[in-house]
């Protein structure tokens, strides 16, 4: 077997190995059970009665092995961006994560992230402490957010046995009440809408950094920045949606 070969083998089993952990394993870890008492401790009411302007938000991509986050898929690229208010503060948090499974082809072929390119990047438990005190407390966004939200709670449910609490804003909804529309859209559609270019489409960091300025456009169409961050919830739901 070739030397690249080898390499590939055995960071697979390396990546396996990190992966072997016992259901709320990390919990023995301090700085886990500290999170985990946040995590649970997390008032979504004190968040969301907060005025946008006051407001921290976190904006969430991730790319993925598939669509199937209880049925084996697995984070392969997380994204984080921070807003305070509806302003960028230039902080973030992006990474390469080792599935610790083969990418199929028909993944690769739209996020362009392959086997050889993960090989030697932190399985997502190792990372998991950084993101979740990055989202710590805030009011999550994100393009189809639903999506990213169940992959997390996926892993946080079995490492960390808690979930996120916390409120959320979707910014294919808020294109919804913006446009007066009804349906399912792309991120290009709704940036387009927006008037906003997206650079390195099919990337976290790419898709997050896209999904942010959407955010901010559509948010500043929607509501003055001084109402609470409930009022801009209501608004992403007034039309209906799929």
């Amino acid at each position: 077997m070739a030397s690249e070969q080898l390499g590939e083998l055995f960071g697979r089993i390396h990546a396996g190995l990190r992966r072997g952990l016992k259901r709320g394993a990390l919990l023995s870890e301090p700085s886990m059970l500290a999170l985990h008492h946040r995590l649970r401790k997390l008032n979504p009411k004190q968040l969301t009665h907060r005025a946008i302007s006051e407001t921290r938000f976190v904006v969430i991509d991730t790319e993925t092995t598939g669509f199937k986050a209880y049925a084996g898929d697995e984070i392969c690229s997380i994204a984080l961006i921070e807003l305070q208010g509806l302003e960028a503060t230039g902080r973030e948090f992006s990474t390469l994560i080792n599935p610790g499974r083969k990418i199929p082809a028909s993944s690769t072929a739209i996020h362009h992230i392959s086997d050889v390119d993960v090989k030697d990047a932190p399985v997502i438990e190792e990372v998991l402490l950084e993101v979740a005190n990055f989202i710590d407390e805030s009011v999550i966004v994100g393009h189809h957010i639903g999506f990213d939200i169940r992959f997390l709670n996926r892993i946080l449910q079995k490492e960390l046995l808690c979930r996120l609490k916390h409120p959320w804003l979707d910014t294919m909804l808020l294109y919804l009440a913006s446009a007066g529309r009804v349906g399912h859209y792309t991120l290009e559609e709704v940036a387009d809408f927006a008037g906003v270019e997206i650079h390195q489409r099919h990337t976290a960091r790419g898709d997050a950094q896209a999904s942010a300025e959407v955010f901010m456009r559509l948010a500043g169409r929607l509501i003055k920045f001084d109402k609470p961050v409930q009022k801009l919830i209501d608004r992403q739901y007034e039309l209906g949606h799929f």
